[in-house]
C-alpha cells in the first residue's frame, strides 16, 4: 500500500449513503469515497504489480483484506485503465459494431470484452476493451457496479474545466506508463488519444504532437497536467522547456477535500474525481 488517507469525518456505519469510485490498472488499484455533497472522505492506493491483469485472485485477496471495500455503498463506479479505446459520434454508433469500431483503432484479444460509455455532453460513445476475467471479477466483487474507461472519467472531469476557458487548451494525464492527451477549442473536443511512454522525451514528444497537428503555438496555448507528476521531475522540466504556459489541473470547485487529503497535490487523483462524475 502506498497511500492511505481517511478523514476524521468518515463514518463506516453510514457507508450505504456514500459513493465508492475505483480505478483498476495493470499494476495499481486506487479508490476513494465521496459523500452526497461531494466531500472526499477517504483515499487509498495500492501497488499490486504487473500480475494484476492475469490474476484476479490478487485483487480478490486485496478486497477481502480491506475493511473499506467490504462495506455497502450507495453506488460503486469502476474504471479500467488501458490505452485501448476509441470515440464514435453517437449519431453513427451501432451497438452491434462495437468490436469493429475498436479494431480500427487498436488490437483486441479473444479474451477481451468490448464495452462502451455514453458521453452525452460530447455526443460521443467511448468504446473500449477490458479483459473478460477482470470484468467478471469486478461485477462479482461489487454487485451492481457500473464500469467505465479511464478516458471517460478524464473527459468528464475536463469538461467541468474546459467550459470555463476560452481558446485552445491541451490536457495531459499520466497513469500506468500511459499519457492521455486531449485537445479542446473552447468547449469542443478536437483530439483524444493515449500513448505509452517510457521517458521524459517520449512524454514531451506526445505532448507536442497536437501542437503540431493543429498549428497551436507552444508559447501561447496552455497545457494542463494531471496524474502522478510533480514539479521537481524530469518530465515537468522537459515540458517547461518547450511550453511557456504549463499548469497542474485543479479539481472542480464543487469537490471538497478534507484537511488530510488536501495535503496531497490535488492533480494526483483527477481521474478518480472525474470517475465520480460519470453516470
Amino acid at each position: 500500500m502506498i497511500k492511505d488517507l481517511i478523514e476524521d469525518t468518515f463514518a463506516k456505519k453510514n457507508t450505504n449513503i456514500y459513493e465508492l469510485s475505483i480505478l483498476m490498472g495493470v499494476d495499481s488499484f486506487d479508490f476513494m469515497v465521496l459523500d452526497s455533497r461531494q466531500h472526499l472522505l477517504a483515499l487509498r492506493s495500492y501497488e499490486v504489480g504487473a500480475q494484476l491483469m492475469g490474476q484476479p485472485s490478487v485483487l480478490k485477496s486485496l478486497i477481502q483484506g480491506d475493511s473499506l471495500l467490504s462495506q455497502p455503498y450507495r453506488t460503486v463506479k469502476i474504471a479500467w485503465v488501458n490505452g485501448k479505446s476509441t470515440l464514435v459520434p453517437q449519431r453513427l454508433y451501432n451497438e452491434q459494431k462495437k468490436r469493429a469500431y475498436l479494431q480500427q483503432a487498436t488490437e483486441t484479444g479473444p479474451g477481451d470484452v468490448i464495452l462502451s460509455d455514453t458521453l452525452p455532453d460530447y455526443e460521443l460513445q467511448n468504446i473500449y476493451s477490458i479483459p473478460r476475467a477482470m470484468e467478471t471479477f469486478a461485477r462479482q466483487a461489487f454487485s451492481g457496479c457500473r464500469l467505465f474507461h479511464i478516458s471517460s472519467a478524464l473527459l468528464q472531469g475536463i469538461r467541468k474545466l474546459a467550459v470555463s476557458k476560452e481558446g485552445p487548451q491541451v490536457f495531459a494525464h499520466l497513469r500506468n506508463d500511459l499519457v492521455f492527451i486531449f485537445v479542446f477549442e473552447d468547449k469542443k473536443l478536437l483530439f483524444a488519444n493515449a500513448f505509452p511512454y517510457q521517458s521524459a522525451k517520449d512524454f514531451i514528444y506526445f505532448l507536442l504532437l497536437p501542437y503540431q497537428q493543429f498549428g497551436l503555438k507552444p508559447g501561447g496555448t496552455p497545457a494542463y497536467l494531471s496524474g502522478q507528476l510533480v514539479e521537481d521531475s524530469e518530465i515537468y522540466r522537459e515540458a517547461f522547456r518547450y511550453l511557456k504556459h504549463i499548469h497542474f489541473v485543479e479539481p472542480p470547485a464543487f469537490f471538497h477535500l478534507g484537511p488530510k487529503i488536501s495535503k496531497e497535490p490535488q492533480h494526483f487523483h483527477f481521474d478518480l474525481l472525474g470517475l465520480s462524475l460519470c453516470g
